[in-house]
């Protein structure tokens, strides 16, 4: 790829600042979708989102918009930001796989911070240092300090690919060949994927030329699987249809019925159900059945897993949906 084409280059800016605007529109609908949710489920999904459009923006105005016609403290700050930004997107990566596929044995919260902190840390510290961040150029010299910080880099991404792994095996175990299991795996293997291309590129800043390293930096991805992510994310937003849950949704006990037998929920599951179909909260399903809020949520979360659903709006589409077999 030239970039001296000034088509070319133009051409790829229009879609990075298609795939932009696309995920504007993503970030809103899960800014929305979360508000109406409250949970943990939603609000990682939320923390993905926003740590990757916010990333994508950043890449974008560090290299593309701005480019050589930023210098100085200007260039300092975009790469320093574009950096830590790169992090909190790899960390809420993990995170959203962990507790959407619920597979937290993975590695502690606290843990997967620390790791991504001290590396952004040590990082940024032998970058600056190096001079890096002097001007846009990416390529690395040799050295002994320059050898440390391709360690750094290569301990980091190997650690996140290693936590990509471990994922994927404890969704293969946790759950049966599904839709659910699926989906929670492609996550973790585009995680692996996307790090397994990160520790390439760190690998190229030894032996490619300034013209190399922009060539394969053009070809990151990121710009595709964000695409994929924001086409999943709108659909699942179309499924859960959080704008139009309202009274005239609510299906009667005998389509809760239905779907108790059909996906062989116990009796307390079954009432947990039917109460969440009248549109209580976990407070007022705890009380109404006189049980702890925990076992309400322990309910819900057998539910879900049963009837393959994530969200409450999910259940009460699948009811509504049981609720023709009523009439």
């Amino acid at each position: 790829m030239d970039f001296s084409e000034s088509g070319l280059y133009n051409f790829y800016n229009f879609i990075y600042i298609a795939v932009i605007i696309l995920g504007g529109v993503t970030l809103t609908l899960t800014v929305i979708l979360n508000a109406k949710e409250r949970d943990r489920h939603h609000r990682a999904i939320l923390i993905c989102v926003a740590a990757m459009f916010s990333y994508m923006v950043t890449d974008f105005i560090t290299y593309y918009f701005l480019g050589e016609m930023a210098s100085g403290k200007l260039v300092f700050a975009l790469i320093t930001l574009s950096d830590s930004l790169f992090c909190a997107l790899v960390t809420a990566w993990v995170y959203v796989i962990m507790i959407v596929a619920k597979v937290e044995e993975v590695i502690s919260v606290r843990a997967l911070l620390i790791i991504s902190a001290v590396y952004l840390v040590f990082s940024q510290i032998l970058s600056i240092s190096l001079g890096r961040y002097d001007s846009y150029t990416i390529h690395v010299d040799g050295g002994f300090w320059n050898l440390m910080l391709q360690i750094v880099n290569f301990s980091y991404d190997g650690a996140m690919i290693f936590l990509g792994i471990r994922s994927c095996v404890l969704i293969c175990r946790k759950y049966k060949s599904n839709a659910t299991r699926n989906v929670n795996l492609i996550m973790a293997l585009l995680l692996v994927g996307y790090m397994a291309w990160i520790a390439y590129w760190d690998y190229s800043t030894w032996y490619k030329t300034e013209d190399n390293l922009l060539e394969i930096y053009a070809f990151d991805p990121l710009i595709l699987m964000y695409v994929l992510l924001n086409i999943f994310l709108i659909y699942y937003f179309y499924k859960s249809d959080p704008l139009k849950i309202a009274d005239t949704q609510i299906s009667p006990d005998e389509a809760v019925n239905i779907i108790a037998e059909r996906y062989d929920l116990s009796e307390r599951e079954r009432q947990v159900l039917i109460l969440v179909n009248r549109g209580l909260g976990n407070k007022q399903i705890a009380a109404e059945l006189s049980i702890s809020e925990n076992t309400v949520k322990r309910h819900m979360s057998n539910i879900f897993k049963k009837t393959e659903t994530q969200s409450r709006h999910e259940l009460v589409y699948k009811i509504s949906g049981a609720k023709q077999l009523t009439r």
